[in-house]
């Protein structure tokens, strides 16, 4: 009997310490790593986020731009920090599902020294072609890479980036080849793509809506990557409507933290994710920019971590795409 009593004041006294924990976070300004160069898709979610959180927890918040070696400079330092939910990483499909299967040994482990939190938005990618390119509608532009196999060329923001991935899953499902132009960085890609030099590009939508409608001339839109019609470019179809059943590819921007972040401080983290996407200004703002709100548990997102790794990995290996 005395053995019960002292187990459940234990226990009585571990909830309160966690309860504890929990409401006493954040005891001081929240840092956000954006691990790419400033003015990129991920600085409007970490600003997002940091208004939200500021009003809602009386903290402020800093944004801190740790760009290089494919977002595995900033990555790395939120591994590094002290995992007590002040130092946060807005992290994204580079890093967290495609580093881990392209390089031979990257300075974090997914899971383990970077923890998902939870999701704060996804986009498609848009299949844009150039004036290179012959064909204007997706059925000509198919026909056309299936007459000349190998003859068009296609670009990326980089070797084994998500613009060059979803390219190699799409030829994969069409059934047709063309030739990888790596560039590094999506502005040099767009400007080559607008001036003629290359034939086409998966875009993620926050890059791509800008230019696709300013310069309507010259490059044309013609699918989708993800399920639905985005409502930035309802009049474009989804390559799954095309024919290319069940193609479903989004980039998307989350928050992670560093391993070891307690789990009262992360589930209060995802809590207040979902409810700032749930309404108030922060799910019209990221719309704005062409992405779709959407949360979900530390458990959900680490689970879609795991299945888009596995997509990659497997695109990564059969094609032998190697690191540079």
């Amino acid at each position: 009997m005395n053995f019960l009593i002292r187990l459940g004041a234990l226990l009585a006294l571990a909830a309160a310490s966690t309860f504890a924990h929990a409401q006493a976070y954040p005891s001081k300004p929240i840092k956000f790593i954006v691990p790419f160069p400033a003015g990129g898709d991920l600085e409007p979610v970490a600003r997002g986020l940091g208004d939200h959180f500021q009003a809602t927890w009386g903290q402020p918040y800093i944004v801190d731009f740790k760009p290089g070696a494919q977002a595995q400079i900033g990555t790395e330092f939120v591994a590094k920090s002290p995992p007590d939910g002040h130092t946060l990483l807005i992290c994204s499909v580079g890093p967290m599902t495609i580093n881990p299967n392209l390089y031979a040994r990257v300075p974090y482990s997914v899971g383990k020294d970077i923890i998902p939190v939870s999701l704060v938005a996804t986009t498609p990618m848009v299949l844009v072609v150039g004036p290179k390119m012959p064909a204007r509608t997706y059925a000509d532009f198919l026909s056309y890479l299936k007459a000349n196999p190998g003859k068009a060329s296609f670009a990326s923001a980089g070797l084994g980036n998500v613009t060059h991935l979803t390219a190699e899953l799409f030829m994969r499902q069409a059934g047709v080849s063309m030739v990888h132009v790596p560039y590094k960085g999506a502005q040099a890609v767009i400007a080559d793509l607008l001036g003629g030099h290359i034939e086409m590009y998966f875009n993620p939508l926050p890059s791509a809506r800008g230019y696709v409608k300013s310069n309507a001339d010259k490059v044309s839109p013609l699918a989708v990557t993800s399920i639905a019609r985005s409502p930035l470019l309802p009049e474009v179809p989804t390559l799954d409507e095309l024919g290319m059943k069940g193609f479903d590819v989004n980039s998307w921007y989350a928050l992670c933290a560093p391993g070891g972040t307690p789990k009262d401080v992360v589930n209060k983290l995802s809590a207040e994710v979902a409810r700032a996407l749930a309404g108030g200004p922060l799910p019209e703002r990221l719309r704005g920019y062409g992405m779709n709100p959407r949360a979900n548990t530390p458990e959900q997102f680490a689970e879609e971590i795991r299945r888009e790794s596995a997509q990659w990995a497997t695109i990564i290996k059969e094609k032998g795409i190697k690191a540079e």
